[in-house]
């Protein structure tokens, strides 16, 4: 078994993208980094070795961020308050993305899509998850996955044309 180090080092920079991916705001997405990370520690004993650990780790991720948006203490979703704010975040995302502009244009519209949305369309495209293993991940039904996958395509073809 692997030190935690070890772990952080080889799925940190994925857990940052899907956290940057999921949340409106950098603060938002730290907390959920260091939240889910501090889960996984916290229940390394109940991993399953047999099963890949990025699902493992992203389910505490996508669970931990539906409590973040749940919460009786979060009374909207907070949006980037500057574009330099956004710059920032998206310019803290390792060079591997193809274009920052485009990568910009792709998070304004993400944005606005629903958290169940952007859940899946940030699994299913940026982790390359099938619907199969996102209804694992998610604890929902493969159809439901395939439902939500269709409307946010649906609405992100919306956005992205508009512009």
């Amino acid at each position: 078994m692997l030190k935690i180090s070890e772990y952080i080092n080889l799925y940190g920079k994925d857990l940052t993208r899907l956290c940057v991916s999921l949340c409106n705001q950098r603060s938002d997405a730290e907390d959920l980094y260091q939240a889910t990370w501090e889960k996984a520690i916290k229940n390394i004993r109940k991993y399953n070795k047999e099963k890949p650990f990025d699902k493992w780790l992203f389910s505490i991720c996508v669970n931990t961020y539906k409590d973040m948006v749940k919460s009786p203490f979060r009374k909207r979703i907070v949006h980037f308050t500057t574009t330099d704010e956004l710059e920032r975040t998206l310019n803290s995302i390792p060079e591997s993305v193809a274009s920052q502009d485009e990568f910009l244009s792709l998070h304004q519209a993400l944005e606005k899509l629903t958290y169940e949305k952007r859940q899946v369309i940030a699994l299913f495209y940026f982790k390359d998850y099938s619907t199969k293993e996102l209804a694992e991940i998610l604890n929902i039904p493969e159809g439901t996955v395939k439902s939500r996958l269709s409307a946010a395509r649906q609405d992100l073809r919306k956005e992205l044309n508009n512009e």
